[in-house]
Parts: structure tokens; C-alpha cells; sequence
């Protein structure tokens, strides 16, 4: 059965002080959160209320929304027990963008490797044993080691024995590799692909407007040559973030830092911040399996010719369209 997450590493548990990525399953206002660890298979962790947050909790609604992801790290595990605890406050900030980009490739090799085991009948475990996991140890990751091998840098099948661990998949290693090759076109190596998030930023403050400007501004640092982002306005207080790129995994990072960016600059002015929408691909012509066009994504066009820029006049617009708002709740 295909799961959106399982285990990545070879690893069944993660080591103390690990930085893992973690979906808030359920908050208890006196002992803290329960969470799912998302590169382990589910595995349910715990986010004492103590190591929750550096400052303060006032609101646990403000700090952790049920389903939302989270970066932490790992304090303690009982492997004997199942139990995992973790802090949220132990995270620096820069840790974060790095971690959601490990996240995104491991995620996309995952789904390769589940993909063709499901196709060829065998046990996606038995796969990864002979082709993600030892190319993890090797390189920094197998989605690197894939990234090189359809670059023709390396031939990765080289370095794979199709014997050992565990089953013998040798008399399928043809199909498999066949399969593996097709699936790291679609999915690792596109043409260019045009992603977006949707978030909230809002301040009620009577600077307020020039604090959103200031956070949304922020959000460009995540930028790169290969991965720029756009930011336009939908109509307040929502706002997308956008990328081109050819690489998937690297715009979605790219985005997750832009809006990581925009939340502790906007958070750090008292203002509100909320993702809308995650980084998903925009609407856009794909090719199904059958080869026939279809229509992806959830932006319809009309939308997308509404959105103004994020320039000068754009946000002289939206402190005009907002004035009124701050002059009556005066």
C-alpha cells in the first residue's frame, strides 16, 4: 500500500540531538504536543510543554496548529519503549531551511523507491536496502547520487549489489533499474516548473502596513540564481510566493525559507502570520501516463492575472486599501 510518508533512512529511530521534521497530530495545553515523525514511518514523538518555546507560552494556539510540520530535535529515544521526545526550542533558525531541504529530497527519492517497488511486487524496504540507503551513506544523499547519475557523472548501478541485504533481487535488477531511470525523469529531473505557497501576513499595529511591507521584503532572501522568488499580492492580507525552477525539490525549499523568513519578521513586529497553502506546482500543462494534456494545480488563471506585484505600487495600493481599515479602528 503507497503511504505519503515512510521510513527514509536505514535507520528505524533517530539519534539523540538529530534534527527531524515532525506533523503536529494533537496539543495538550498541560503537558505539550504529540507529533508523527515523518522520515520514520509515522513514529509518534512527544514535544514536552517545557521545550515548546524559549519565551513564554501564552497560547499554545499561536505556537502549534494540529497538522502543521515542524522542524526539531531529538532529546531522548526509548527504542525498547517507542518513545521519542523532542524540543521544538533546541532548533536554531538556520537550522531549518537545511533540514526542509534534506526533508524534500529524501521525500522525493522515497517516493521513487515505493513507486517501483509496488510496481515489481516486492518490499520497498528490500529496495531501499539495495539502492537508497546505501547511496545515502555514500553520498550526502541519494537524491545527490541520482542527481549525478542523470548528469552522467557517475553511474550509480555500478556501485549496487542486487544480492545482498537481504532477498536476492538480482533476476528482477533489469526492470527495476528500467523502472527507477523513467521515474527519475518525471519526477527528479523536470523542464521548468512553476511553484507557489499562499500565506497571510497582517499587522494590526499603526505601523502595521510598513511592518508587512518589511517582513514580505525578507522573504527575497531566500532567493537564488537558480531559484528567485516572487511575491505578489492576492488581496490582503494574502499573499503568494513563487518560484521557476527546474528543480522541484530546491524551489519548495526555497520556498519554505522565504516563508520562514516572512514569519519571524512579521512575528517579531507583533504581527500575524499563516500559511495558506503549502509549495505546490501552479496550474500548468502536464503529461499524463497515456501522454494526453491535463490541467494540474489549484490556481485558476483568471486568479493569477488579479495578483499585482510585489513593487512600489503594489504596496502603495495596499496601504491605501487598508487605511480606511486603520482609521476606523482608531
Amino acid at each position: 500500500m503507497f503511504h505519503a510518508n515512510g521510513r527514509f533512512y536505514e535507520q528505524e529511530y533517530p539519534e539523540v540531538e538529530d534534527i527531524v521534521l515532525v506533523q503536529v497530530l494533537r496539543i495538550d495545553d498541560k503537558s505539550g504536543a504529540y507529533v508523527s515523525l515523518l522520515e520514520y514511518d509515522g513514529k509518534e514523538g512527544m514535544i514536552n510543554l517545557g521545550e515548546i518555546s524559549k519565551r513564554r507560552i501564552r497560547s499554545m494556539a499561536k505556537i502549534l496548529k494540529v497538522g502543521s510540520t515542524e522542524v526539531c530535535m531529538v532529546v531522548s529515544v526509548d527504542e525498547d519503549k517507542g518513545y521519542i521526545n523532542l524540543s521544538k526550542k533546541r532548533v536554531a533558525a538556520e537550522d531549518i531551511p537545511p533540514k526542509q531541504e534534506l526533508y524534500h529530497k529524501a521525500k522525493a527519492v522515497h517516493g521513487i523507491m515505493q513507486h517501483v517497488a509496488q510496481t515489481n511486487e516486492i518490499d520497498i524496504e528490500e529496495l531501499c536496502n539495495k539502492v537508497a540507503w546505501p547511496l545515502n551513506v555514500k553520498y550526502s544523499t541519494a537524491y545527490d547520487a541520482f542527481k549525478k547519475h542523470t548528469d552522467e557523472e557517475i553511474n550509480v548501478w555500478d556501485e549496487i549489489d542486487w544480492t545482498q541485504p537481504g532477498e536476492d533481487l538480482s533476476a528482477k535488477a533489469d526492470k527495476i533499474k528500467a523502472d527507477i531511470e523513467i521515474n527519475l525523469q518525471r519526477r527528479l529531473m523536470q523542464s521548468v516548473v512553476r511553484l507557489q505557497a499562499k500565506v497571510d501576513v497582517s499587522c494590526s499595529d499603526y505601523e502595521g502596513i510598513e511592518a508587512v511591507r518589511a517582513a514580505l521584503m525578507e522573504g527575497f532572501k531566500a532567493s537564488t540564481p537558480e531559484c528567485e522568488v516572487s511575491i505578489k499580492l492576492i488581496a490582503h492580507p494574502v499573499f503568494a510566493l513563487s518560484c521557476m525552477c527546474r528543480d522541484k525539490v530546491l524551489g519548495m525549499a526555497t520556498l519554505d525559507e522565504a516563508m520562514e523568513h516572512v514569519r519571524k519578521a512579521i512575528e517579531s513586529k507583533g504581527g500575524e502570520f499563516a500559511i495558506r497553502s503549502k509549495p505546490s506546482a501552479a496550474t500548468q500543462e502536464t503529461k499524463n501516463e497515456d501522454g494526453s494534456g491535463s490541467e494540474s494545480g489549484s490556481d485558476s488563471e483568471s486568479e493569477q492575472e488579479g495578483m499585482g506585484d510585489l513593487d512600489e505600487k503594489a504596496l502603495a495600493e495596499l496601504m491605501e486599501k487598508t487605511k480606511d481599515l486603520k482609521e476606523d479602528s482608531d
